[in-house]
């Protein structure tokens, strides 16, 4: 619970004006979550320090946060980490505070600069010329169009408004911050749509922003954003994440050959530009014969190949200095791509203790590396920020002593106040945990998919379709997708046949389809009613024991005494099964079932199940799959469930686990 500082009914009371008013405006009713969530936020606004709220779906969280902010009068930063929330907060919960809340404020959103047209680099593009890792398509003829009627035409330049463009396409005419030369050095530097926004930004009293900028600002000091006095942080579950790859870096070798390309193009020397693409090629052949983590400093062909793309950078970036046009715009720009480049190259070779470095080699191989506990950086740039952390879901119990740890915070310190927020649904007679132990042998057992692919077939066909399928891998989505195909008559949409969201949208749409699909759709699909009445989970999520990164954070764990998948791998798993259970009640009228086909989750012998459990919603749990066959029955009819009246399961279920959680 938060603590009430002295003083604070005065801005309490003005907070609660503001929610009420907007409420009443929207015709719904006052919540009591959401007013401990607002007078929270406001006590922190008021004392300082560091607010962490769980407020599950339904409770108004936005709102929540959002009227004490406009009632303070400070400046407030609101860093969200999808595109989907910071279109509702723009779009509707912004203005309808503006409108009804009874209090005058400008907001703004701002994104990161690549996000925003170019008219430097615009100007400049062509289909053999770019700066970034990923080349055009055949397509780029097209797509160029209609970036250049973009910016003719647009007054944000925002890249969502020039249609489907390509990842290769965009690169060639957008500019990230380590590119930029600055508006003063730039001819377009009066009409830059990302300075523009930044200018918008700067005069308005509540900019939103997302985690990857926040990010940055962060690790570059905090000079990136407008000043502000609060932060808000809504989807605070991802942001760790986030501070990781903002305080790493990525290498590429194509990176670097398309730089050397583009400095010939300007008129750079051929030796010195031949010299660095020959680099450039021998340090892709070396990533292309390694995986994993890599260790630079004991790998000697690898440091030797980094030390000489060291050197063939540094000529390059002392011939195009002594360029007669050194100051040119297309110059000015290729030098700060190439100073990035440099930086990158310079800390891999260092290979600081704190770095864990590796290489993915998916499709093509890139180096990156990222500091190995992101708590340190992420923690001291927050430290003096008075930020107010909120989540639908941060994985365990308050104090969120897990998530604390991972953005660098002490729940022990002074400031620093947890909030769990009561489920604004009624999860105990809403939905229905099933777990259907004894019927599947674990996932390890070579016998595990045929029998899963069973019970899942089972589970389809009762619900009728209408399944939200989340998968731990690519494989079991492939698999699961071509048997329901074989043997139900229900439309199948698959990850990766089509865009993600175009996927999610067919799925609201078509009442009795089932979409599979793996990591991407465990968060932020939202699928209210009766299109999704049944959320099957194959595998308890827990992150693949190779990744580099989580390898080098046990053993930091283990070397201080601590127990490394304890600490790092559980808690990722409890936060990623919460936000898969997530996808299945999203307004006060659904109702459905939450498949589990991992028997480990019912079974005592698992001693960490518990954590596992304590991390989800309070729901009905049952290994009778009759029961749940009802149950879907029910929902579907949208008759209220049989319950005790207390609310307990029949006495007539097999329950698992049914403690203080269910």
């Amino acid at each position: 619970m938060v603590s009430e500082p002295a003083g604070s009914a005065g801005p309490r009371v003005a907070a609660r004006a503001v929610l009420h008013a907007s409420i009443e405006a929207l015709g719904g009713e006052r919540r009591a979550g959401q007013e401990l969530l607002a007078d929270a936020v406001c006590d922190t606004m008021e004392s300082g320090g560091h607010l962490v709220a769980e407020a599950p779906t339904g409770s108004g969280k936005s709102l929540a946060y959002l009227a004490p902010a406009v009632a303070s009068g400070r400046r407030t930063l609101v860093s969200t980490a999808t595109i989907a929330l910071q279109d509702q907060l723009v779009g509707k919960d912004l203005p309808h505070i503006a409108a009804h809340g009874g209090v005058e404020f400008s907001f703004a959103l701002l994104k990161g600069r690549s996000n925003y047209l170019c008219r430097a680099k615009l100007a400049a593009a062509s289909a053999t010329d770019a700066l970034f890792d990923t080349a055009p398509g055949p397509d780029f003829a097209d797509e160029l169009e209609r970036c250049r009627q973009l910016a003719e035409q647009s007054v944000s330049g925002d890249r969502t408004e020039a249609g489907d463009v390509s990842d290769g396409t965009w690169a060639l005419v957008s500019c990230s911050p380590m590119e930029c030369p600055g508006a003063s050095r730039c001819e377009h530097g009066s009409e830059c749509f990302a300075e523009l926004a930044a200018a918008r930004a700067q005069e308005a009293d509540v900019v939103v922003v997302n985690h990857a900028l926040l990010c940055i600002d962060l690790a570059l000091g905090g000079w990136l954003l407008p000043e502000h006095d609060v932060v808000v942080v809504d989807e605070a579950h991802a942001l760790a994440d986030a501070a990781t790859n903002a305080f790493g870096l990525m290498l590429t070798a194509g990176g670097v050959a398309q730089l050397a390309a583009r400095a010939r193009r300007l008129g750079a020397s051929r030796t010195v530009t031949d010299a660095l693409e020959r680099s450039a090629d021998a340090f892709g052949s070396l990533l292309y014969e390694r995986t994993g983590r890599v260790l630079p400093g004991t790998d000697e062909p690898l440091r030797e190949a980094l030390g000489n793309l060291a050197q063939r950078l540094a000529d390059l970036d002392t011939t195009l200095a002594q360029h007669a046009d050194a100051t040119a715009m297309e110059i000015a720009l290729t030098r700060r791509v190439l100073a990035t480049r440099r930086e990158a190259v310079a800390r891999v070779i260092e290979q600081r203790d704190d770095d864990v470095i590796w290489v993915e080699n998916d499709r093509r191989p890139m180096l990156r590396l990222a500091p190995i506990d992101v708590a340190i950086p992420l923690g001291a740039a927050l430290a003096t920020r008075t930020t107010a952390f909120v989540s639908a879901t941060l994985g365990a119990a308050s104090p969120f002593t897990d998530f604390a740890r991972r953005v660098g915070l002490d729940p022990a310190a002074a400031g620093y106040s947890a909030l769990a927020v009561e489920p604004a649904f009624d999860w105990n007679t809403q939905a229905l945990l099933y777990v259907p132990k004894g019927r599947l042998p674990v996932p390890s057992d070579p016998r595990w998919v045929d029998a899963a692919g069973d019970e899942l077939c089972r589970l389809v066909d009762a619900a009728g379709g209408r399944t939200l399928v989340l998968c731990t891998g690519n494989a079991n989505v492939a698999r699961f997708a071509s048997l329901l195909r074989e043997r139900l008559d229900v439309a199948v949409l698959a990850q990766g046949e089509g865009p993600r969201a175009a996927l999610a949208d067919r799925f609201r749409r078509e009442e009795q389809s089932v979409l599979v699909g793996t990591r991407s759709f465990w968060e932020g699909v939202d699928v209210p009613g009766r299109a999704c009445v049944l959320v099957v989970i194959d595998k308890l999520p827990f992150p693949t024991p190779a990744d580099p990164l989580l390898a080098a954070r046990r053993e930091r764990v283990e070397a201080g005494g601590g127990a490394g998948w304890r600490s790092v791998d559980l808690p990722a798993a409890a936060l990623a099964l919460s936000q898969g259970v997530g996808r299945l009640i999203r307004s006060p009228h659904d109702r459905g079932v939450v498949a589990v086909l991992d028997v480990r989750l019912a079974e005592n012998r698992y001693a960490y199940r518990t954590v596992l459990l304590d991390a989800l919603p309070p729901m009905r749990r049952c290994v009778d799959f009759d029961e749940v066959q009802r149950f879907l029955v029910d929902a579907l009819a949208t008759v209220p469930l049989n319950t005790d009246p207390d609310g307990a399961p029949s006495r007539a279920l097999e329950t698992f686990g049914q403690g203080s959680s269910g």
